[in-house]
C-alpha cells in the first residue's frame, strides 16, 4: 500500500512540478514513506537515532557569536547553515563484506563531510589495508591490525567491543585514536543491499580508465576492459572488490567510479521512480545512528546541491603510505599492509574536517 501511495504521489509530481522541484520533493517523499512505514513519524521518535549511537566525543560545534571587532576590523557575516542543520556533519560510511552485520570486514571505508554552510559534500576514501592501533579490545589480546579488521572485531558476532555502535563504533574509535577523526554518525551497507540497490535502479553506467582483472584458479583473468560499461549489481560488486594488479588504491578508484555511477543514476527520472522498491530493502539492510530529523536535513541539502559542482571524491595521498609485510599477532601470520605516516595523515584529516583540504 505504501509503495502504491508513493507511486501516485510521484506521478502527480511529474505532471505538476519542475525538474528541480521533482528531485527535491521525491527525495522528501521517500524519507517520509520509510519513516511512516516504520512508525517513526511519531513525535517522540523523530529525534531518536535509528541504531545504537556512537559513544564518542565530537568536535562539531555551532558558532553562536562572532565576538567584538577590533578597531578597523570588519567581521564577515556568519553563514547560516541551511535545512535547520548544524554547520557540518562527518559520517563514517562502510561497505561491509557480509550478507548481514553479525560479522564482516569493512571492505570500503569512506568519511563523508557534509557542509550545510557551503552546501557541499566531500567524500574521503580510506584504504582498508592501513595498519593501525586498535583500541578498546586489549583484553582480547588485540592491539593492532588493518583498519578493516577494526570493524570486524567490533561486530556483534565477535563480541569483543563493549562500546556502542558495534563494528562502526570500534572503527570510529580506531580512526579517532590514530588520526584524530571526529565522527558524528555512521552508516553501514552490506553486500546484499549494495547489489539490490544497483539492480533496482536498473544498473549503472561507468567508464574505466584501465583494464580490471579478477583471480580465477589462482591466476589473473580479464574481467572488464577499459572503457564504458553498463553494470548490474553483481558486476558492480565484483568490480568494487577486485584489486588484482591494481592494489588497494586502484580498488578505491574503481569504488569511487561506482559511487559516482550510483549518484548519477539516482538523480535521473528512472532512478527516482525506482525509489519505492528500494524502501523495504534499505530498511532491512542498512545500519545507521542517524535520526529521522537528521535524515530529513540531508535530504533537504540533496535538493539544493549540484552533483557535478558540489560533491567531491578524494583519496589519501599514496606518498603518506608504504606497502610492506607486517606480522599480525592476532592471526599469527605475516600480511601485506600499508604503513602510514601517522602525523602526516592526522594533519591532513584535521584540514579535511575543517574544510581546508582539499
Amino acid at each position: 500500500m505504501i509503495k502504491n501511495l508513493f507511486s501516485k504521489l510521484f506521478n502527480f509530481l511529474t505532471n505538476q512540478l519542475t525538474d528541480t522541484q521533482i528531485k527535491i520533493s521525491s527525495l522528501v517523499l521517500v524519507i517520509l514513506t520509510v519513516l511512516a512505514g516504520s512508525g517513526y513519524l511519531v513525535l517522540t521518535t523523530w529525534y531518536r537515532p535509528l541504531g545504537p549511537s556512537l559513544a564518542l566525543s565530537t568536535s562539531t560545534a555551532v558558532v553562536t557569536s562572532q565576538g567584538t571587532p577590533l578597531p578597523g576590523e570588519t567581521l564577515t557575516p556568519t553563514v547560516v547553515p541551511v535545512c535547520g542543520a548544524p554547520p557540518t556533519l562527518t559520517i563514517l560510511v562502510t561497505g561491509v563484506a557480509s550478507q548481514d552485520y553479525l560479522y564482516g570486514l569493512a571492505d570500503a571505508i569512506r568519511l563523508v563531510r557534509v557542509d550545510f554552510q557551503t552546501q557541499t559534500v566531500s567524500v574521503l576514501a580510506l584504504p582498508r589495508d592501513l595498519w593501525v592501533e586498535i583500541p578498546g579490545i586489549e583484553d582480547q589480546g588485540i592491539t593492532v591490525g588493518k583498519i578493516n579488521q577494526a570493524y570486524f572485531y567490533g561486530t556483534q558476532g565477535m563480541g569483543y567491543y563493549g562500546g556502542s555502535g558495534y563494528g562502526s563504533g570500534l572503527l570510529a574509535l580506531t580512526l579517532q585514536e590514530n588520526f584524530g577523526v571526529w565522527t558524528d554518525h555512521y552508516l553501514a551497507v552490506n553486500l546484499e543491499s549494495f547489489v539490490q540497490i544497483i539492480d533496482t535502479i536498473g544498473g549503472i553506467d561507468i567508464y574505466l580508465g584501465g583494464d580490471v582483472y579478477r583471480r580465477v584458479y589462482g591466476e589473473p583473468e580479464l574481467f572488464l576492459k577499459a572503457g564504458s560499461h553498463h553494470l548490474d549489481g553483481k558486476q558492480a560488486e565484483m568490480l568494487a572488490r577486485q584489486r588484482i594488479q591494481i592494489g588497494d588504491f586502484g580498488r578505491i578508484d574503481n569504488q569511487t567510479v561506482i559511487l559516482k555511477g550510483i549518484a548519477a543514476k539516482m538523480l535521473t527520472p528512472s532512478g527516482i521512480k525506482a525509489i519505492p522498491d528500494l524502501v523495504a530493502q534499505l530498511k532491512r539492510n542498512v545500519m545507521t545512528d542517524l535520526s529521522p530529523d537528521q535524515i530529513s536535513q540531508l535530504v533537504c541539502l540533496a535538493g539544493k546541491i549540484d552533483y557535478q559542482e558540489d560533491v567531491s571524491f578524494e583519496t589519501l595521498p599514496g606518498a603518506l603510505m608504504n606497502q610492506t609485510l607486517v606480522f599480525d599477532p592476532a592471526m599469527n601470520i605475516n600480511t601485506s599492509a600499508l604503513i602510514g605516516n601517522t602525523a602526516g595523515i592526522r594533519s591532513l584529516i584535521v584540514d579535511y574536517q575543517a574544510g581546508i583540504w582539499p
